[in-house]
């Protein structure tokens, strides 16, 4: 029977429990089918070790004196060190 890493906590036939990164291969076929497609199991090669997650550098974020509140909260540049309310202009 393959193996599977479980990668979020699921019920599954008959009256089972799996928690996350637990390793099964109880899993009935047909349960194992829809589980993999919805992204809830991953075949295993039977380690538990995770991958490192990936990390990437934030863009870099410059002054943008043409920045627009596109979020129409009555900011620009929101959440960075050039972050300032909308200017009214008449």
């Amino acid at each position: 029977m393959p193996q599977y890493r479980v990668l979020t906590g699921i019920d599954y036939p008959p009256d089972k429990r799996a928690e996350k990164d637990a390793l099964v291969s109880d899993i009935p076929e047909k349960s194992a089918k829809w589980l993999l497609e919805q992204g809830l199991i991953e075949l295993s090669d039977g380690k538990t070790a995770k991958a490192e997650p990936v990390i990437e550098a934030a863009p870099e974020v410059t002054f943008d004196p043409h920045a627009t509140d596109g979020d129409k909260d009555g900011y620009i540049q929101d959440g960075t060190e050039f972050q300032r309310p909308v200017e009214e202009t008449n």
